[in-house]
């Protein structure tokens, strides 16, 4: 019986299409401080780029990634327990009110028009407020957006909200780069196929550290064992309206 095991395990390895689709999609975070995060450009274009609002290089690498045919996500930035100084422009806090809240992430999405979803910056405070929640989605709702949880903590309540309101949405699953050394970076990216291989789609989230990317432009040059690397948009169940904005994307019709 073990022997049996053993050989399907194998075989569905080795032709993992028939037994199951182990996909994973990369989402790189904190586009758009620095001029060298173009160098996530040069990574395949499944991997998506998440930009900063109202960032010195959002707007030019995020137009440079539309060209490729590559996703792209706003990256709001969501108050955290500590460490706020960090947050940046375009930051939603506890203290908003729904106007308040509404108002400013309008403003962070129509800055960046190019974007199909977002997924939150820090936010280990705020992702866990039900109201703050329930505003974010409705207001990703009226623009048919998609949301990746970045899931900062244990507590969050964002999944949950945005499938009360009906936004689609997705969990980070891995860290890549909390440790910033190839080693550990190599361990995590082992640990995801891993995961890819037991039969899921597996959500992996990094930044543009040279390590990073240094590491990702290298390991995505070679096979990947059975596990398919997918755009993150394939793994995002849209509505027609939302296919609709992202053939119009695509075809650089809303670039302006």
């Amino acid at each position: 019986m073990d022997y049996f095991k053993t050989f399907w395990a194998a075989l569905c390895l080795a032709f993992s299409s028939v037994c199951f689709s182990a996909e994973i999609a990369i989402i790189i975070d904190d586009i758009g401080n620095s001029e060298s995060d173009q160098q996530a450009l040069n990574l395949p274009p499944e991997v998506a780029l998440s930009l900063l609002p109202f960032t010195p290089h959002a707007q030019q690498i995020g137009h440079h990634a539309l060209q490729q045919q590559r996703d792209l996500l706003l990256h709001v930035p969501m108050e955290a327990h500590y460490k706020n100084h960090y947050l940046g422009p375009g930051a939603l806090t506890a203290q908003m009110d729904e106007q308040a809240l509404k108002q400013q992430l309008q403003q962070a999405i129509v800055s960046l028009p190019f974007i199909q979803g977002m997924n939150n910056h820090m936010g280990s405070k705020l992702t866990s407020m039900a109201e703050p929640m329930r505003w974010t989605m409705e207001t990703l709702a009226q623009h048919e957006l998609f949301f990746v949880d970045s899931r900062t903590t244990k507590h969050t309540v964002a999944e949950a909200k945005a499938n009360a309101v009906g936004v689609p949405v997705l969990r980070r699953h891995v860290f890549l780069d909390n440790i910033r050394s190839s080693a550990a970076i190599a361990k995590q990216f082992e640990f995801a196929l891993k995961l890819a291989r037991s039969g899921r789609s597996v959500v992996i989230i990094g930044h543009p550290y040279p390590e990073t990317l240094d590491y990702l432009e290298q390991r995505l040059s070679q096979p990947l064992a059975a596990v398919n690397l997918v755009p993150i948009t394939s793994l995002v169940p849209m509505s027609e309206g939302a296919l609709a904005r992202q053939k119009a994307l695509k075809s650089g019709a809303l670039t302006q």
